[in-house]
């Protein structure tokens, strides 16, 4: 008697399928904002071919490009016109001020994961945006996003360190500071607080701009400089802002940025760190396990960091006890407490 052949697996590839294609949505997105689709759309543009004519495309190539993003619940369609969802109505409009896309409407996160597999061979990044001639080229247009990204967020983290409530008239600095988001926060919640804003000098240009718009800018100074070179001081602060500048700089900067700060900090200070964690088999959360891979694209040593080696490199440094907050993020914040 014939034997049966194996049982084979009952797999959809389907997902697979999925998976090469899961890069519409974001291109999507892109042309979106690059065409001003949904300002056009605020203006009360509502058809396709008025959509169309507003941003000088085709009334065919506009009309799939606006059903895409129906399926992206960024706009709704009813009787072939379309309206904005709420969340494309407060980020999307380029002409309101909360508007998130202005990195997005760029399209060098598209060309640089394009050279993704020769990166991986060569293990050279594509490239180095940690030097300063390249960080003050790209960084203006990123930080004017991540501020809107990370205001609520910021917010969040004034309010787990107890700023303000019970702790008022602190000293801080925020490394690498772009918009000064999360030193804004605590300066906004402490009316007591002094805020050092640190950055390469044509950063602290943007800086003092938004710093001006929140109206603390009489409780800022500026330390203009690498931060790998600049001169911290010693028992000078009372708070040490990380907000997601570790996974560019890499492990050895970093350490050596943590040694810096655990000597800039007054007895009873803390360093509190903004970032993307992956678990310690760093199989998850999707995000921050991805984002090392874009690190690898673009810094010399940059990488995704887990809790238990920002505990070591804390502890490492002289920070006696390591606490995490939950700031409504992918991932936790991290504070390292000085004696």
């Amino acid at each position: 008697m014939a034997a049966s052949p194996p049982e084979i697996p009952s797999f959809d590839p389907e997902v697979l399928h999925q998976m090469a294609f899961s890069f519409i949505p974001s291109r999507v997105l892109s042309a979106g904002l690059q065409l001003g689709v949904f300002s056009h759309i605020a203006a009360g543009r509502k058809t396709a071919g008025e959509i169309a004519r507003a941003a000088a495309a085709s009334e065919r190539g506009t009309r799939m490009l606006l059903d895409a993003l129906v399926v992206c619940q960024l706009l709704a369609k009813k009787d072939a016109q379309y309206e904005l969802t709420p969340l494309a109505a407060q980020f999307l409009v380029r002409e309101r001020p909360d508007y998130l896309g202005l990195s997005m409407e760029q399209d060098g996160l598209w060309e640089s994961w394009g050279h993704l597999t020769e990166v991986i061979r060569s293990g050279q990044p594509l490239h180095r945006v940690e030097e300063r001639e390249k960080a003050e080229q790209f960084f203006p247009i990123l930080v004017r996003t991540l501020h809107v990204l990370h205001w609520n967020r910021a917010q969040r983290m004034a309010r787990a360190l107890g700023v303000g409530n019970p702790r008022t008239g602190l000293r801080a600095i925020d490394i690498a500071c772009g918009s000064g988001v999360w030193g804004i926060a605590v300066a906004e919640a402490d009316p007591e607080a002094r805020v050092t804003a640190q950055d390469f000098p044509a950063m602290l240009s943007l800086t003092r701009e938004y710093v001006k718009r929140h109206e603390v800018e009489q409780r800022f100074d500026f330390l203009p400089g690498n931060l790998r070179e600049v001169d911290l001081g010693a028992d000078r602060y009372d708070l040490a802002l990380l907000g997601n500048i570790v996974h560019l700089e890499g492990e050895r900067s970093s350490r050596d940025l943590l040694r810096r700060l655990h000597r800039a900090l007054r007895a009873g200070g803390r360093v509190a760190i903004i970032e993307l964690l992956p678990n310690d088999d760093r199989t998850g959360p999707p995000f921050p396990v991805f984002f090392a891979l874009n690190m690898l694209l673009n810094s010399e040593e940059g990488d995704t960091y887990t809790l238990a080696q920002y505990t070591e490199w804390l502890q490492e440094a002289g920070f006696a006890r390591v606490e995490t907050a939950d700031i409504g993020s992918h991932s936790p914040l991290i504070i390292g407490w000085k004696n």
